[in-house]
């Protein structure tokens, strides 16, 4: 099956010969998770400029992806190579690099510029990183449920802000998973000189918003810029997503494991699409709304940082380390949790109930259509076979 490590192989014309398209945007996205503090050729100044293909030609590949997804994924080596190997990223140079990590706020934001050549002038495309391993990365994204803006969200709009100022061109913003809902942030909120350079903003699977960040979001010259794309069983792409101009992309792997960039089929410069989410993803996602609505943010607020307490309680830094030690550290969070107060207890279940029993509903509900539907052709058919005249 054809992703964006074989559209990268194989599509060889230049961005002035052939226009940025969704693809290349899932492209740049993906470069956003690289370590770029790791290569030897960063510039000491973040506006300072260096070729893509020398920070990964002269970088150590593992440093590179250390840290996040792409660390374990089979075709980190593969998407590398062929960028390294690629015309039409020759030409592309990485500047303004930030990557700032706070246990103390739960924030962890990180974002590159990727600048190539086009028809006329220059383009910048500013790439917001999704959530890496960490904690804290975690907890920000989960506080997007009880939160009206959170810490990287600020420093979206901060980053854009400053890159529109220091270069001329047009603006390109995009991100996967949290970094799409970052670049969506920033483009609604950034004051309207920025927004006129905007040529398109792109949401990789990224949750949307508790509350819309400006007027900006209904106004249709906004929406002719927003390409918000979600694999086909979508979970955190669709959290707090109230719209439905986002499109369905084919992917390869199954349930959670979609969220994988290089799981997301291409065919030419552009995705494979579907007409509509899988059923189990329609499912998941109207009970977790339903859950969402159903919960004060007072109370989604302490779930998650009773829940976030416990894992931390196993003192592992990041999910990998949680993993590494799996056994153990679920042996502790669980430990952790008998010595939870006894109403804060109750809480935490009758929490976990409720979703367990919106879920329940709702495929309840599902079913019966379903089942409905199906029995006149079974009644029609035992009537044809009995001889009936019916």
């Amino acid at each position: 099956m054809r992703n964006i490590v074989a559209y990268m192989a194989e599509e060889q014309r230049t961005f002035a010969e052939s226009p940025f398209n969704p693809v290349d945007s899932l492209v740049f996205s993906t470069l956003a998770y690289l370590n770029y503090e790791a290569s030897p050729c960063l510039p000491p100044s973040p506006a300072g400029r260096v070729l893509l293909h020398d920070v990964v030609m002269l970088s150590d590949w593992d440093a590179l992806s250390f840290g996040s997804w792409m660390e374990d994924a089979k075709d980190t080596s593969s998407f590398l190579r062929a960028l390294s190997s690629s015309r039409r990223m020759r030409d592309v140079r990485v500047a303004f690099y930030a990557n700032e990590v706070s246990e103390a706020v739960e924030k962890q934001f990180s974002a590159v510029t990727l600048s190539f050549p086009v028809t006329q002038g220059e383009a910048f495309y500013l790439a917001f990183r999704g959530t890496d391993g960490s904690f804290a990365g975690w907890k920000e994204d989960f506080n997007l449920c009880f939160k009206k803006v959170v810490p990287s969200q600020r420093a979206a709009l901060a980053y854009a802000s400053g890159v529109a100022s220091a270069v001329e061109g047009a603006l390109f913003l995009g991100g996967h998973s949290k970094g799409g809902n970052l670049a969506e942030y920033a483009a609604l909120t950034v004051d309207e000189a920025v927004f006129k350079r905007v040529a398109g903003v792109f949401n990789h699977d990224g949750p949307s918003f508790l509350e819309d960040p400006s007027p900006r979001i209904d106004e249709e010259r906004f929406c002719r810029l927003l390409h918000k794309t979600v694999p086909e069983s979508s979970a955190f792409g669709m959290i707090l997503e109230r719209r439905a101009d986002y499109r369905v992309v084919a992917a390869s792997a199954l349930s959670v494991f979609q969220h994988e960039p290089f799981t997301w089929q291409t065919e030419g410069a552009d995705f494979v699409y579907q007409d509509a989410l899988n059923p189990s993803a329609v499912l998941f996602d109207a009970a977790l709304d339903a859950w969402l609505r159903g919960r004060t943010p007072e109370e989604r607020e302490r779930f998650i940082d009773t829940v976030f307490e416990l894992l931390c309680s196993t003192e592992a830094a990041s999910w990998g380390e949680f993993q590494d030690k799996l056994f153990a550290n679920a042996r502790q969070l669980l430990g952790s949790a008998t010595q939870l107060d006894a109403e804060t207890k109750r809480f935490v279940w009758q929490t976990v109930a409720a979703l367990g029993g919106i879920l329940k509903d709702e495929t309840i509900r599902r079913l019966k259509p379903a089942a409905r539907l199906r029995l006149p052709r079974v009644r029609a058919r035992y009537g044809q076979g009995k001889g009936s005249e019916e």
